[in-house]
């Protein structure tokens, strides 16, 4: 015989099935991303800091890739030794220094210059276990014409990549932003980076896509982010908010929206923090390890 029940017992159950489907039920972490989490020691940590100290820290911090601009070779060395002992690893260096800021690949007659350049940060990228340099084309050329520019970049981006890939190094281009009243840079967009790189058409060389610099020139982050990685043209992706260049939250830039996009791309390279911070390299370390594991 079935068990009575009372109308009163019947309302009161009926009312709860809405309740509780409308009770929202917090979503597990979805835990580690597929990419790793890269910490530049340059703008986050106090200048004073030596950079090998720096390192030091990122390893115990429990981070397992570290990247810097330039360093003497003393320092190389010391932090050589650093991920040698820790087995933190050195994502990326910077591949061109005053060269590829300035007359670059842009400028007809300078290829040679450049490509000395990039060559001797190719090495130390090598040395330092295959880091990945971030190189500048030079900025435009007002007495010559864009097509020219262009031709010599794709030229010489390929015999970059010719040089990186005996030094089994990918280099990676940076679309760099430029202040009011400054010359712009010749790829200072994806918009205008993607098609170079697609017709270079070299496996050692892919774009950097630093999200500080593209969101001042352009914005449509995450299109071009979905574009560039779908496409195999971004080699690795660099955060810092905009404005101040700080950690992610003080600013306009959605990075939890942009971490899901990363994990859900399957991304498997280095997210790089080359950012300073609002508070202590520490407090900026953690909150980006928090927001890559929760999103």
């Amino acid at each position: 015989m079935k068990p009575l029940i009372s109308r009163r017992a019947m309302i009161a159950s009926g009312a709860a099935l809405p309740l509780a489907l409308d009770t929202p039920v917090a979503d597990a972490a979805p835990g580690p991303p597929p990419y790793t989490v890269s910490i530049n020691i340059e703008v986050m940590f106090p200048r004073t800091m030596p950079k090998v100290q720096r390192v030091e820290m990122v390893a115990a911090q429990g981070f397992k890739a570290y990247s810097f601009w330039s360093a003497t070779e003393e320092e190389r060395d010391a932090m050589l030794k650093v991920q040698e002992r820790t087995g933190v690893k050195c994502a990326s260096i910077s591949g061109t220094s005053s060269v590829g800021s300035s007359t670059g690949l842009t400028k007809p007659g300078q290829e040679q210059i450049y490509l000395d350049e990039v060559t001797a940060r190719i090495k130390i990228a090598a040395k330092l276990g295959g880091a990945q340099p971030i190189v500048f084309v030079g900025k435009t050329q007002p007495d010559v014409p864009w097509e020219t520019q262009r031709a010599q970049i794709v030229s010489g981006l390929r015999k970059a990549g010719d040089i990186a890939k005996e030094w089994g190094v990918t280099l990676v281009m940076e679309p760099l932003s430029t202040g009011a009243g400054q010359v712009r840079m010749a790829l200072d967009t994806a918009a205008v980076a993607f098609p170079v790189i697609e017709e270079v058409a070299h496996p050692n060389v892919k774009v950097c896509f630093d999200m500080y610099h593209l969101q001042l020139m352009e914005g449509n982050i995450s299109t071009h982010l979905r574009q560039g990685l779908s496409k195999g043209w971004i080699g690795l992706v660099q955060i810092g908010e905009v404005p101040g260049r700080k950690e992610p939250g003080t600013g306009e830039i959605d990075y939890a929206y942009i971490m899901r996009v990363l994990r859900e791309l399957n991304y498997k390279g280095y997210v790089d923090t080359e950012m300073g911070t609002s508070t202590t390299p520490e407090a900026a370390m953690e909150l980006t390890r928090k927001m890559s594991l929760d999103n």
